[in-house]
């Protein structure tokens, strides 16, 4: 018996010291934010219905943990779990597995950081900035205006993740606003408030005839202490036809797609205001002949955002109005092309954050997006709880009460 316990109490100092070594060892933190309320959505239209439902928003968990090489140089780790609604595993919903969001690994230094992983790119992350209404992933967000595109044949998308399945048979990729997979890239120091990011994607998803990618370059200036900023930003997407996407065919052998954004703020006291311009440009190669819209192979539309946040001692205010013009197209065999009239939309959306304590936060937010007669910007969340508003057309109205609770 005695040697049965010494045994025992052996094996319980072996699993103590391996439960306890890695502790030691590691330098983890756990963060990350519960966004969730309340949405009521309704949709104007023939036969459009409204309804009610729990909306995540930009519900996250984080884990993460920085290991000092020497020399001024670390090793950083970064793993977030999407627990949002982009995986069905959101906090509204049964079951599902949770998705991964943004992460990586990589190494930082004074010279700057690389990184390789699951990205939201520069390009994306420069329009959080401007969005007042809690960083553009909610009701009202930037995202239903800005980084997308609406056709008369009634294609639009909200946010998309990954570059694979782009391809002309599933259907074309449109989205700007975009995780993208398989990604590396490069974070240059703060010099002076001016700093620059280069991403770009790997040929994890080349076929024999395409080559699905993108680039993503953005820099930006905002000194230390000033109250502006200024920053500007490219991306390009390779063989993920947009075109396709926005007409609704099958066709074309090859594309390369552009978005161009520029945008600013500037901070008087309490206010802050952001303008932003966008300039998305779709390009396809080999389309095929025959009726007029399988034969677009070039579509344009401009976008604006203007956001306004106004800070109160009980929390904040926050005021947004996007525009998407009609978009511009041209043909393969030449002659006029109509399948941009009528493909705009409005924008607006205003909202009250109030702060229970530093770290939970009520939220009440209302937007409506107004569609010309054949475009189909959507609403997040609020579109799914509607049955019959998704012809181009119809508007939509939304309203959210929730709180948002970090750690």
């Amino acid at each position: 018996m005695k040697n049965i316990a010494t045994k025992r109490g052996l094996i319980a100092l072996a699993l103590a010291g391996v439960i306890a070594a890695p502790a030691a060892m590691a330098d983890v933190t756990i963060s990350g934010a519960i966004n969730f309320g309340l949405l009521y959505g309704d949709a104007s239209g023939t036969g459009t219905t409204s309804g009610t439902g729990l909306q995540p928003n930009y519900s996250h968990m984080d884990l993460e943990s920085v290991d000092d090489i020497g020399n001024g140089n670390k090793v950083i780790f970064h793993y977030q779990f999407d627990i949002s609604g982009t995986s069905t595993a959101n906090p509204g919903s049964a079951g599902g597995a949770v998705g991964n969001r943004n992460s990586f690994l990589g190494v930082a230094g004074t010279w700057g950081a690389f990184k390789m992983g699951v990205n939201e790119n520069v390009y994306e992350r420069f329009m959080y900035q401007a969005d007042p209404l809690d960083g553009a992933a909610g009701p009202g967000g930037n995202l239903l205006i800005l980084g997308t595109a609406s056709s008369a044949g009634g294609a639009s998308t909200i946010f998309e993740v990954s570059q694979a399945n782009c391809s002309v048979a599933a259907g074309g990729c449109m989205g700007f606003y975009r995780r993208a997979d398989k990604a590396i890239w490069y974070e240059s120091p703060n010099w002076n408030g001016f700093t620059f990011e280069v991403d770009y994607t790997l040929s994890s998803y080349k076929t024999a005839t395409t080559d699905p990618k993108l680039y993503s370059i953005g820099a930006k200036w905002q000194p230390e202490g000033m109250p502006f900023y200024v920053d500007v930003a490219i991306e390009q997407h390779d063989d993920m036809f947009g075109v396709s996407a926005i007409t609704g065919t099958d066709t074309g052998s090859g594309s390369s797609d552009d978005g161009l954004q520029i945008g600013g703020g500037y901070t008087f006291g309490n206010l802050t205001l952001h303008l932003r311009y966008e300039q998305l440009t779709y390009e396809q190669e080999g389309v095929t002949a025959g009726v007029a819209i399988i034969n677009v192979n070039e579509w344009e539309r401009n976008a604006y955002w203007f956001g306004a946040k106004y800070n109160l001692p009980s929390g904040y205010v926050g005021g947004a109005i996007g525009i998407a013009e009609e978009g511009e197209c041209t043909l393969s065999g030449g002659g006029a092309c109509a399948f941009g009239a009528d493909t705009g939309a409005t924008l607006i959306g205003v909202g009250y954050f109030h702060n229970l304590s530093k770290q939970t936060q009520l939220q009440f937010i209302y937007n409506q997006v107004d569609n010309d007669n054949n475009a189909q910007y959507r609403d997040i969340g609020g579109s799914t709880l509607v049955s019959g508003n998704l012809a181009p057309g119809n508007d939509y109205k939304g309203l959210f009460v929730g709180a948002k609770h970090t750690f």
